[in-house]
């Protein structure tokens, strides 16, 4: 099973939205959440980002825990325990391919004033081409803007079809949290 992720590549709409997100700092703070095998945080982990993922699987998060700038957390994001992460600390929160709906709005309190929350998910129609087909892990349209709206602007925003690295619906949103 390593072998597959080891393969993957981080999703390259992601590392755009990185590349111009423009923080003047020294040091920026990422939490990579329901991270896996890392494939965003391991490409992200260098001297100008301090990196947190968090899952809670041990085994995914023992696969890079020699990288210095990578700090990883095990734990059930599923569960109505605090999490143990940092109220407004990062300058980057990144989400790819999780959706638990009863805990989503809780992100944008892990997001300090004026960072950015990227989240990139299947969406309603992903039935079509294979798992999740389960609504329960699919977004339905304008989802993510409607959750975060009062606490974010929202810079780019894209829901439909994509066909690399497969066909799938997905939802993809870039937001900027509002300043009080």
């Amino acid at each position: 099973m390593k072998n597959l992720y080891m393969d993957t590549k981080p999703s390259d709409w992601i590392m755009k939205q990185i590349k111009k997100i423009k923080i003047n700092k020294e040091r920026i703070k990422v939490l990579d959440f329901a991270s896996g095998y890392g494939r965003h945080c391991i490409a992200l982990a260098n001297e100008k980002k301090l990196i947190t993922a968090i899952d809670k699987d041990q085994d995914k998060l023992d696969f890079y825990k020699d990288y210095k700038n990578i700090k990883a957390i095990c734990f059930d994001l599923e569960t109505n325990e605090k999490w143990p992460l940092i109220k407004n600390e990062y300058d980057i929160v990144l989400v790819t391919n999780y959706l638990y709906r009863p805990r989503i709005k809780d992100l944008t309190y892990l997001v300090n004033e004026n960072g950015y929350l990227l989240y990139e998910t299947f969406s309603e129609g992903n039935e079509k081409f294979g798992k999740p087909s389960n609504n329960n892990y699919l977004l339905k349209e304008n989802e993510l803007i409607s959750t975060f709206e009062n606490d974010f602007n929202v810079i780019s925003y894209f829901n439909g079809l994509i066909k690399e690295p497969k066909k799938m619906i997905i939802q993809r949103c870039c937001l900027k949290k509002k300043t009080a």
